[in-house]
Order: structure tokens, then sequence, then C-alpha cells
């Protein structure tokens, strides 16, 4: 918050879990270098967007696996490319703060999910009723493992109707997870 507010860079280790319950730090243990801008709440954690100006793009960090946190003197870079992003509309087509390549997709639902589209996706998604029992509508969202057991957990309520890629992506997802039941 104190480096958003001075309009300055911070670097922090990040790390994950092992599976002895270990932390092991990413990039070999290296600093990560951002220029913070907000923080969001998602799924019962906070997280740290920012400005990663390696890759040039906005990154979000889940904040309780930062550690060593230290201000910089450095200015903030990415402030034009972060002013282009509404928050509310990012935060629903990340689902679960997984990022993945962003699509248009087109669904198609029961009428019964309409509550459950609303939620997601905020009250302007444009719905089009598609016979008496289903709608469809199109939703910006990052294309991820996320994304697609949002789909699934939908039941056969739901469908990814375009674009064929994600189709086909979402086909492939089902059959890897299929194979560890029935090799």
């Amino acid at each position: 918050h104190n480096a958003i507010h001075n309009n300055v860079q911070i670097r922090f280790k990040y790390f994950q879990y092992n599976v002895k319950k270990e932390r092991v730090f990413k990039k070999g243990g290296n600093f990560y270098v951002v220029s913070p801008f907000a923080m969001l709440w998602d799924n019962e954690n906070y997280y740290l967007v920012a400005f990663d100006a390696e890759s040039g793009i906005i990154k979000h960090y889940r904040v309780d696996k930062i550690m060593h946190v230290d201000i910089l003197k450095q200015p903030r870079e990415g402030l034009a490319l972060f002013e282009k992003i509404d928050l509310a509309a990012y935060s629903n087509k990340i689902f679960s703060m997984f990022s993945g390549e962003e699509q248009c997709v087109k669904l198609r639902c029961e009428n019964s999910l309409i509550s459950v589209v609303i939620d997601r996706f905020g009250k302007d998604i444009t719905v089009i009723p598609d016979g008496e029992n289903h709608f469809t509508f199109h939703a910006d969202v990052m294309i991820s493992p996320q994304f697609f057991a949002w789909i699934f957990s939908l039941e056969n309520k739901a469908e990814i109707l375009s674009p064929p890629c994600v189709i086909d992506d979402f086909k492939t997802h089902l059959r890897q997870v299929s194979q560890l039941y029935h090799p």
C-alpha cells in the first residue's frame, strides 16, 4: 500500500509449496521487481495487481506467497497499461486468479443458470434467448484450467459454443483428466 501511495516499485520473493509443505522460491530465489497498482480480493485471498516491466504485462500475485518485500525508489512503470484495465472486469475474466490467454467465448446455458452467469460476469452481460429453455452470451475470459473447472461445475447445463480452439482445449483437458480414471 505504501508503494502504491508513493508511486514507486517494489521487489519481493515469491514462493510455492512442495510436497513436503516447504516453501520453494520461484525464479530460483531471485527477486521479482514490479510496479504495484492495486490489491484485489478473490476466492478468500488477496492479490497484488502489478506491472512487470520484464514481461511488459500486468500480472497478479497472491499476497500470502510474497516474502522479503522491499520498497524501491524507482518510480512505477506501466501506468498507461494499468489505466486501460477495468479492475471489476479484470477480476471477472480471471477464474480464481489464474490467468491465461484472453478469448471471447460464446456459451449456451440452461435458463436456470442465469443468476450464476450474472454473478460471474455482471448484469451488463448481453443475454440472447435460445429456445424456451436456454440462452447464449459472449464473455471475455482468461482460458485456464480454472475456467474449464467452472464450466464443468455447471454439469450438462452449460456448453462452450465458440471459438473452436477453446472447445478443442476443453476436450483435451477432459481427456487428460479422464485418463487418470480410465487409462
